[in-house]
């Protein structure tokens, strides 16, 4: 009995050591510190993390590319000359990259040109030329999957943010002020969830079809869904001010006499970034699938080199010709999963309820 009771003590004082260990570690590190310490424990909120890195990137990295690409062959700089032997170099067929000190009639050719089509490689199946392999009109695939990242993320990145900016500055005020405008806000927000919106978006689509304006049907679509998406955001923006604003320093504040706007953005906001961190990241996935759904219906933008466009142009090749539709859901799959899995690390980390 008493060796027993030996142990127990024992494994208290263990545990009393490892708690004092932890308490150490953490001692004057601040609150993004315990984060990231928290998420690099989390194996799958890691690989979301790689994901999510690696896209980004790759959108960067294409994007920088075909600007780059653009200007060096646009008429007023021609400094990319072509190989004389080879028209299709002549024609800008090509993603080329030269490098100050070679030869501009050689340059480096990268890819094919992912919105130029070559009538001698059509529906060729994936090879060392062609990782990818190549569509019924005879682009590259891996050329269309990589640029296409630009548009995916960035259509999933610029609707989020707005969304966001939008209902949490409405969120904020309705917080803070409560009353009339607390009341406005909620019948407004109720009455946009009772709109279907998947739905309205087809319509706007429709509506505006014959419209020309920079950004073609995505730039309707994101501006509509920043319209009509911001009530989740403002639901918790407004819940965090309503725990918030009654808490001892923004007390006193007041009495130091500091103005509503200080309050609400120098000190009440900062405080309620962790829910907006986590709605972010989540809230990209969504976009971008939203985004890449209405694509795949016939609702998207054929001129634009995305992902849910490519998906929605070879649908029906599935059977006989799979990589055509293949690689581009597999990114849009991946690009949800990469978010998804960061979003929930996040949630937990961002958590101060759960202790290391």
């Amino acid at each position: 009995m008493a060796t027993v009771d030996k142990q127990v003590e024992t494994d208290e004082f263990l545990l009393d050591e490892k708690t004092l260990r932890e308490i150490e570690t953490m001692k004057g590190a601040g609150q993004w510190s315990i984060v990231w310490r928290r998420l690099k424990k989390d194996k799958m909120g890691m690989l979301g993390l790689y994901i999510v890195l690696f896209l980004i990137t790759m959108a960067f990295v294409s994007w920088l590319l075909l600007s780059l690409d653009n200007w060096l062959t646009s008429p007023g700089i021609n400094m990319l000359l072509g190989d004389p032997d080879n028209p299709t170099s002549l024609n800008n067929l090509y993603i080329e990259l030269w490098i100050p000190g070679l030869d501009p009639s050689n340059p480096i050719v990268l890819f094919n040109h992912p919105e130029f089509a070559f009538a001698d490689q059509i529906k060729l199946p994936p090879s060392w030329m062609h990782p990818f392999g190549t569509d019924a009109i005879g682009q590259d695939m891996l050329s269309r999957v990589f640029f296409g990242a630009t548009v995916s993320l960035a259509l999933g990145f610029i609707g989020q943010m707005t969304t966001v900016i939008i209902g949490t500055i409405l969120g904020s005020i309705a917080g803070f002020y409560g009353g009339i405008i607390d009341d406005v806000l909620q019948r407004v927000i109720e009455l946009l969830y009772s709109m279907p919106g998947f739905i309205l978006m087809i319509f706007i689509i429709v509506l505006f079809e014959d419209v020309n304006i920079p950004g073609g049907k995505y730039a309707v679509v994101v501006i509509f869904f920043s319209l009509i998406g911001w009530g989740g955001t403002a639901l918790i923006v407004r819940s965090n001010f309503f725990s918030l604003k009654e808490q001892d320093f923004v007390e006193a504040e007041r009495a130091l006499g500091a103005s509503d706007m200080r309050i609400i953005f120098k000190h009440i906001l900062p405080n309620s970034l962790a829910p907006l961190i986590i709605i972010v990241t989540l809230g990209i996935a969504g976009v971008i699938f939203l985004f890449a759904a209405l694509a795949f219906f016939g609702f998207g933008d054929p001129n634009a080199v995305s992902w849910g466009d490519d998906l929605n142009r070879w649908q029906n090749d599935l059977i006989n010709y799979p990589w055509m539709p293949m690689f581009p859901a597999l990114f849009i799959f991946f690009t949800v999963l990469g978010f998804n899995l960061l979003g929930d690390a996040l949630r937990d980390a961002l958590d101060p309820r759960l202790k290391d």
